[in-house]
């Protein structure tokens, strides 16, 4: 291990850094802390050009140049480019506290910018494929969920399984109601498998229920004209419907007047009057 003294005017920042939130409460007890012990750790960078790159403690070389600090102890090392994610997401793993939807977002940047494979990021690791995929897979959820885990409101495996309901309300009714009771992920998981165990009992009984529903609108009586009993189409149940002919006897009959017309020439929905009372 390689440690040297390097101004802080010759550190570049991470390409992208792990953290892609900032909480000021931890930067200033991170400041508080480098000024009242001291730097605990060295920051690890690698060479280039003539200038060295941050792989781990970005937090920590913005707490010492908030401290007016100009340089910084730094562990030194020669790695691959592809090996470069790996030593930062482990440094931060196990030195900095870092949200499962910030590390998410970092595993989405070496997948789809830097084309590496989950396999290979997590044989680099040794943590393996399955638990890059959970990372990364916490990137595709929607925003407010994303905002839930980053705040701590929301477990990361909870939210994965909360995921698995694909009915867009229910899975929101379910994700308020875990938000709600601040369910654990194992409370979580159960209550999702017993959702997808009885889904399709679920389904079937909506689906009965939509077709009792078409059942009881195809065997409904058609509306008819009050007085000859003329059917009517696609007109409210609770209404007084006369046809044409019929309404142009009744105005003539209430008028006196046989030549008052309703404008139509046979039994078609002429008019509609409210019901009495």
């Amino acid at each position: 291990m390689q440690i040297e003294q390097i101004a802080l005017s010759d550190l570049l920042p991470p390409v992208y850094p792990v953290r892609r939130v900032a909480d000021d409460d931890e930067m200033e007890s991170l400041i508080h802390s480098i000024s009242t012990i001291g730097l605990l750790h060295p920051l690890t960078v690698v060479r280039e050009e003539k200038k060295y790159r941050i792989l781990a403690g970005h937090r920590r070389f913005i707490a010492l140049k908030a401290l007016g600090r100009t340089s910084v102890p730094c562990n030194i090392i020669e790695t691959s480019l592809d090996a470069r994610g790996a030593i930062t997401v482990e440094e931060n793993l196990v030195r900095e506290s870092v949200n499962p939807v910030d590390l998410g977002y970092y595993f989405k940047h070496l997948i789809e910018d830097e084309g590496q494979t989950q396999a290979e990021i997590g044989e680099r690791m040794g943590k393996g494929q399955p638990w890059v995929s959970r990372f990364y897979r916490l990137t595709f959820l929607e925003d407010d969920v994303q905002v839930a885990v980053q705040r701590g409101d929301l477990p990361a495996r909870g939210a994965l399984d909360l995921s698995r309901i694909k009915d867009v309300d229910t899975r929101h009714t379910y994700t308020r109601d875990a938000l709600l009771r601040g369910s654990s992920g194992p409370q979580i998981k159960n209550t999702v498998d017993a959702y997808m165990n009885y889904e399709h009992v679920i389904d079937k009984a909506l689906q009965d229920a939509q077709g009792a529903r078409d059942q009881v609108y195809a065997e409904a009586e058609p509306l008819r004209c009050t007085w000859c009993g003329a059917k009517a189409s696609d007109k409210p149940g609770d209404m007084v419907w006369l046809c044409g002919e019929c309404l142009r006897e009744l105005l003539s009959a209430r008028t006196g007047n046989s030549t008052v017309t309703a404008g139509d020439n046979g039994h078609e929905p002429e008019q509609v009057l409210e019901k009495a009372e």
